[in-house]
């Protein structure tokens, strides 16, 4: 008898081995294009060394275009509801979800994608961000600062006077309104039409944003002062994650987090770079630099907004003295 039970245990350990030691396939949602930097440069050849180091452990199948989900303000969702494992989320999408990340959105705090995105990152690392507890944060990163691009020029913060702007978030109209802009909220798809029909003369971005979504056919003159970045992401339900085997979430973990945040900053700085030089020799393009003395209005102007934020969030003393903090250490490097 003794040996008919153990004869059925082996079976039974038999039949179920391939199952314990069956690859994981997991799926990652890219709403924008494949051609988009942020999935050729950095994602795509994220998902290559996960699949090459993870050979019959774990696969990750990118899907780019909107394949699983086009709508940008649907990607949280999508993840939550399990319809994929990961996704490229701008988590400004889902408004109160991620409430510190504000922080992030301060004008004239920033001087690059590079330190901007290692300080939201190690934000996140030290527990400082709300929001974030039901994810493994794949990638944490920042758009670069952005600045004002318009159909007429500016050359001061008076010629922006009444101008209508796309601005996205409570903290980009807040500083659109103390530059005397009018803010409109609306998808950034949707910003090059409007432009072309008059209900907006321009937009607050950056350089990546403009040549993507062909804001730089109808918006012409670029005026350089420095507002606040958008912060980004690539989310894994965490759920998900914790149930992988040791062997694929150790592959994971070596090589998201701060390595895949620093592979970012250094992709879209160079994007940054090229595009200005790009525009430069583009025909009735205008980049303006802002003088001394208007970089100091301009820096005067907004400053009652970051002021007011860090009086009036409920952690804004405490996020923006740790923003300060790993500027100081970035930079002293």
């Amino acid at each position: 008898m003794k040996i008919k039970v153990a004869l059925v245990i082996a079976a039974a350990a038999l039949i179920n081995a391939p199952m314990a030691n069956a690859q994981v396939t997991l799926k990652l949602a890219f709403f924008g294009t494949g051609k988009d930097p942020t999935y050729s440069d950095v994602i795509a050849p994220w998902i290559d060394e996960v699949n090459k180091k993870g050979q019959g452990i774990i696969k990750i199948d990118g899907f780019p275009g909107g394949a699983l989900g086009r709508n940008p303000r649907l990607q949280v969702k999508l993840i939550d509801d399990g319809v994929v494992d990961m996704a490229w989320v701008v988590p400004a999408y889902t408004p109160g979800r991620f409430p510190d990340n504000d922080v992030m959105e301060l004008p004239g705090v920033f001087n690059d994608v590079r330190e901007s995105s290692l300080v939201f990152h190690r934000l996140h690392a030290k527990g400082l961000l709300r929001g974030y507890d039901n994810y493994y944060a794949v990638l944490l990163s920042t758009t670069h600062p952005y600045s004002i691009h318009t159909v007429e020029p500016v050359n001061k913060i008076a010629d922006l006077k009444g101008m209508k702007l796309r601005a996205g978030g409570p903290v980009a109209g807040a500083s659109m309104r103390a530059l005397g802009v009018v803010p409109v909220g609306m998808p950034v798809t949707a910003i090059a039409e409007n432009i072309s029909k008059g209900i907006l003369q321009g937009t607050a971005a950056e350089w990546n944003v403009m040549y993507a979504f062909r804001i730089i056919d109808v918006a012409k003159n670029h005026f350089m002062a420095r507002l606040g970045t958008v912060p980004l992401s690539v989310l894994f339900n965490k759920k998900r994650f914790d149930a992988l085997p040791q062997q694929a979430k150790d592959i994971i973990r070596s090589t998201s987090g701060e390595i895949l945040t620093k592979k970012f900053g250094d992709v879209h700085f160079a994007i940054q770079g090229k595009r200005t030089e790009t525009t430069k020799k583009t025909a009735a393009h205008k980049i303006i630099i802002p003088s001394p003395e208007v970089q100091k209005n301009w820096d005067a102007t907004l400053k009652p907004v970051v002021d007011n934020w860090v009086k009036t969030h409920p952690k804004g003393t405490t996020l923006y003295n740790a923003v300060l903090a790993e500027l100081k250490a970035i930079r002293g490097r």
